[in-house]
């Protein structure tokens, strides 16, 4: 009996070796494909992204400033203009916030260029597309921005940011011609070596999905 329960022990023992050979091996191989389906996975093509604004032959950064020395009625037409290059792989969407306004001594600050600044907006503090509208029909002159295009296409694509700024010496309205007429001319004789107008605009361009 003893050598037959000896016999049943040493077998025993063999099958527990036997299956965790097994068990073991079984492990290794799929830590194996595990390992290799990680390798597999990592391995994709990180698509370029490389965009760029342009003033005249000046490479610039997204803060923009934009200067009219001189705001009157009959003065020339102001234009300036921005462009975007994006030369990545994927097409891009380019946007702008105004952040900051100064009209003769009206300065207005938006609710974007608050929360830029990390400061909390006040109850008066206009929206960025707010102050945008303001510019275009409050005023005798017209302060007008423009995209050519909102998405830039990959490759070499470009598009335009423009700003203008027209005063014709008859608005159709003359009460805010003789109002605004007088104020500009009293602030360029108050303050002969400031501009008319400063604006802050912040230009940004983002990946699309494609």
């Amino acid at each position: 009996m003893k050598k037959k329960s000896k016999k049943n022990k040493k077998k025993l023992l063999i099958l527990r070796l036997v299956f965790v050979f097994f068990l073991v091996v079984s492990n290794t191989f799929a830590w194996f494909i595990y390992i290799t389906r990680v390798d597999n996975s990592v391995n994709v093509h990180v698509k370029s992204w490389d965009v760029t604004f342009q003033s005249g032959e000046h490479e610039i950064s997204n803060n923009v400033v934009v200067d009219i020395e001189n705001l009157y009625p009959g003065m020339a037409d102001f234009n300036y203009e921005i462009k975007a290059f994006n030369r990545s792989e994927v097409s891009a969407t380019l946007s702008y916030t105004i952040l900051e306004a100064r009209i003769f001594e009206d300065e207005y600050v938006t609710v974007e260029g608050r929360e830029l600044n990390g400061d909390d907006p006040v109850a008066t503090d206009l929206t960025s597309a707010q102050l945008e509208t303001k510019l275009r029909t409050e005023y005798p002159f017209t302060i007008r921005i423009t995209l050519s295009s909102d998405t830039i296409d990959s490759e070499n694509g470009n598009e335009l940011f423009t700003l203008g700024a027209v005063w014709p010496y008859e608005s159709g309205d003359d009460e805010l011609d003789t109002e605004w007429g007088i104020r500009a001319a009293t602030y360029k004789k108050q303050h002969p070596t400031l501009q008319s107008i400063t604006l802050k605009i912040r230009l940004d361009i983002t990946q699309n999905q494609d």
